[in-house]
């Protein structure tokens, strides 16, 4: 999901803003927005991957609807553990 990754980070940058500013803002541990930006999904909660994905999407001024087509897509193409 690195796709997804980089369009955060560079989104992020755009604004000038540092991972802590992020969290500040929307409440979601640096150490997730972190795993965010590096396309490691796996290591959020998946009851909370989603709507964290959506809330620093907006935050960011990022369309929604296509960053989550691509996640349900990568997350559907995984491997999934048993």
């Amino acid at each position: 999901m690195r796709d997804i990754g980089r369009l955060l980070k560079e989104g992020r940058m755009a604004l000038g803003l540092e991972i802590g500013d992020i969290a500040a803002k929307t409440r979601i541990s640096p150490h997730y927005i972190r795993a965010m930006e590096d396309g490691k999904f796996q290591i959020i909660p998946k009851v909370f991957d989603k709507g964290y994905l959506k809330i620093y999407a907006k935050f960011l001024h990022i369309d929604i609807k296509p960053i989550m087509a691509l996640y349900e897509r990568q997350d559907q193409a995984a491997p999934k553990s048993a």
